[in-house]
């Protein structure tokens, strides 16, 4: 169920990797190395506000976390687990064109080169759009909120998302007849304590 789970996460933020994930496969059908003489591409303003935290509910009794700073330069993504027998908390830090992602409690990590999303598919590309059927669906407001809406198909699993100055508020994929949703419980546009940023002490990052 575990895996499942992390397939349907996966799933929803498909469609706002799939433009630069596209971009990172042209070049090559190998893995790409990253390493300090060859840093991965930095982020820089991907989101319309400077700093904030957003929850979210996901399935499955799934939370998520996001603090970011500097319009997106930096950014914690914390997703919390509970299946009643089993909880797990993952924490990924994405600063400088890496993302570092552990389990709290846990002593080893993995270092990788960071592929920002932009949930603004007016700047797509337009093969990307294609493929995938990306519809832009006008605005729709989400507390109080004016929010663009896109829909994609990705095989036979169809994904509407809401975005608020480029930053995900919603997203629903429908999966077996079901709908599988991630939305925004809180949206803080407030500043985040930098050391949120910092790679925890005693957690060691294997390069990928």
């Amino acid at each position: 169920m575990k895996n499942l789970l992390f397939f349907i996460l996966a799933l929803l933020f498909l469609i706002a990797c799939s433009k630069t994930e596209e971009k990172k496969a042209e070049g090559t059908d190998q893995q790409t190395v990253t390493t300090e003489e060859t840093p991965a591409p930095e982020a820089t303003h991907r989101y319309g506000i400077k700093s904030g935290v957003i929850f979210y509910n996901a399935p499955m009794d799934t939370k998520q976390e996001l603090y970011f700073d500097d319009f997106g330069a930096k950014e914690v993504f914390i997703t919390s687990i509970d299946l009643g027998i089993a909880k797990t908390k993952s924490i990924e830090i994405r600063k400088d064109g890496f993302a570092y992602s552990y389990q709290e409690g846990k002593t080893e990590g993995t270092k990788k080169a960071w592929y920002t999303s932009d949930m603004d598919y007016s700047k797509a590309d337009p093969e990307m759009l294609e493929r995938y059927k990306v519809k832009d669906l006008g605005t729709e407001i989400i507390d109080g909120k004016e929010c663009k809406k896109f829909s994609a198909e990705f095989g036979s699993s169809p994904i509407v998302t809401w975005s608020w100055n480029n930053i995900m508020v919603k997203s629903i994929t429908k999966m077996a007849g079901n709908d599988f949703v991630i939305e925004a419980t809180k949206i803080q546009e407030t500043s985040v304590d930098p050391k949120m940023f910092e790679l925890p002490a005693g957690v060691t990052f294997k390069e990928m």
